[in-house]
């Protein structure tokens, strides 16, 4: 019978890249994640990886085991939530996959209600791009992630995933205090057209959308800096060398050097949102966490 831990290795390899990343997904050593693997192999007396460059790749046997394989995990996995679905004790371990924002201003807050109302239950907090959330999801890799899209541009989230939207939150544009726009009441990104922005890494959701922001008025932003730190971007704008677009969500305290001014035609608007594996709903850990992040807003702020 086939092993399924080395089966959730080879998963966790497709996921991840590598396997030194899979061994930081499973919270393994990457020695034990290669004998793993090595383990699937002489079941099936073929290869399941091969190397190309510095990197693996799944060989066309092993491809098709780790996709007969999710199955089989999340399969498992409804099995297993049925077999505890009664146990009036939270325990084990919930991952949870966040943004950064997120981390301050939901994740913190939720950790400690869990911290009185489920305080066997651990949970493991990791920080990734909305995107690879929704597929770490999907696959297996983490069990709940909070994200988030902007208001014109939807993130895609598989039909075998569940999605329930938490909050809006908008972002303005961060300015020197100085700034000949720093007193007004809005401003647009025709505005802000000769500015030099820092923003985050391209690739990310948030960078995306400062491109399509300026885009939807047939122009491009000029942006020179590059870093997924808020924090980052803050001291560039009380520094003057760049104008900054950070959420309002989790938003640290400025400096009296910064004004904030909204963003308006268009006002930057992103839904965040919790989303899980449709195979968990009654994954007692994961009602229970899902429940207390509701708790942390008003109904009124869901529809």
């Amino acid at each position: 019978m086939i092993d399924l831990g080395a089966l959730r290795a080879l998963v966790a390899v497709r996921d991840h890249g590598s396997i030194v990343s899979a061994a930081a997904a499973l919270d393994f050593t990457p020695s034990a994640v290669s004998q793993q693997i090595k383990k699937l192999e002489r079941q099936s007396r073929s290869p399941m990886l091969e190397r190309v460059g510095r990197t693996v790749i799944l060989t066309e046997r092993g491809r098709l085991l780790a996709e007969r394989g999710t199955q089989l995990l999340s399969d498992l996995e409804q099995v297993e939530n049925i077999a505890v679905g009664g146990a009036e004790e939270l325990r084990g371990t919930l991952r949870l996959a966040t943004f950064s924002s997120a981390s301050r201003g939901i994740v913190a807050p939720l950790l400690a209600r869990l911290g009185s109302s489920a305080p066997q239950l651990n949970i493991v907090v990791q920080e990734s791009d909305p995107r690879e959330s929704v597929t770490l999801v999907e696959r297996g890799g983490t069990d709940l992630a909070i994200v988030h899209d902007w208001n014109t541009l939807p993130l895609e989230v598989p039909v075998t995933v569940d999605q329930q939207h938490l909050l809006d939150d908008e972002a303005d544009v961060l300015l020197p205090w100085d700034h000949p726009l720093a007193l007004r009441d809005s401003v647009t990104p025709i505005d802000l057209l000769a500015e030099r922005w820092v923003t985050t890494p391209a690739g990310t959701i948030c960078h995306e959308w400062l491109v399509h922001m300026f885009a939807m008025h047939g122009e491009r932003p000029d942006l020179r800096y590059f870093d997924g730190s808020y924090a980052t971007h803050e001291a560039m704008v009380e520094h003057g060398v760049a104008v900054a677009l950070v959420p309002r969500l989790g938003r640290e305290i400025l400096s009296h050097h910064i004004r904030v001014v909204p963003v308006v035609d268009p006002t930057p608007r992103r839904r965040v949102s919790s989303v899980w594996r449709a195979s968990s709903a009654n994954n007692p850990a994961r009602r229970h966490v899902q429940h207390e992040l509701e708790a942390l807003f008003p109904a009124t702020l869901r529809p």
